[in-house]
């Protein structure tokens, strides 16, 4: 699988247009050409409301390729600006399409930065440590990837959703152990995320987009 990270800027009039336009024609083209939008949202928290940032897995660059063409037509006097990137996954999420279960009202979009040599520890102490952590307080981690282009210190993106700022905030900065989450489950959690802090290089920074109901 490869992804494509789509960050797009709207005019400030055309948000209700863009959002339409992409229900009725963008994803469903996007599911004919093979692809998978996972998820679709515009900006909450450091981001404008008129940024929108979509994320779509594809199995191959054949059908990215086949996919692009959606975006030629019908969208000039909506798009300020955009910005693609392709990615590839670096951890077993994202495994398709969020079930309806599995959806959240809001995502975070997170950035690192660490050395390609840490890369399987840093897979390690999420996968059997944070994510373990923070699904058992009804988060639910969207997936983890890096970009197809090599560089070292290498750029890690997390999307984790949220049932809203509140929710991201309660998790972000844990006050105690919140009821109903198993002590092993809590201090492993606790233990794997400051091993993973540890192997950050440099700063990080995160932004919260509001999601969209595009299935």
């Amino acid at each position: 699988m490869i992804y494509e990270d789509r960050y797009t800027i709207v005019n400030d009039k055309k948000g209700r247009d863009y959002l339409e336009l992409c229900r009725q024609k963008t994803v469903p083209a996007i599911r004919s050409a093979g692809g998978q939008v996972l998820c679709l949202a515009n900006g909450l928290v450091g981001d404008p409301g008129n940024a929108f940032r979509q994320m779509t897995g594809f199995t191959d660059i054949e059908a990215w390729q086949a996919a692009q063409e959606v975006y030629t037509t019908d969208r000039e006097e909506m798009v300020e600006s955009e910005c693609v990137r392709l990615l590839t996954q670096v951890a077993y999420l994202p495994d398709g399409v969020p079930s309806p279960e599995d959806r959240r009202a809001c995502y975070s979009y997170r950035r690192f930065f660490i050395k390609r040599a840490d890369l399987d520890r840093f897979v390690e102490t999420s996968e059997k440590g944070v994510w373990p952590l923070y699904h058992a307080a009804d988060c639910r981690i969207l997936g983890l990837w890096t970009t197809l282009a090599v560089t070292d210190p290498m750029e890690i993106l997390l999307m984790a959703g949220y049932h809203g700022p509140g929710h991201w905030e309660e998790t972000r900065f844990f006050r105690g152990k919140p009821e109903g989450i198993d002590e092993k489950v809590w201090e492993k959690g606790r233990a794997m995320g400051a091993e993973r802090n540890i192997l950050r290089v440099g700063s990080t920074w995160v932004r919260l987009f509001r999601a969209h109901d595009i299935y």
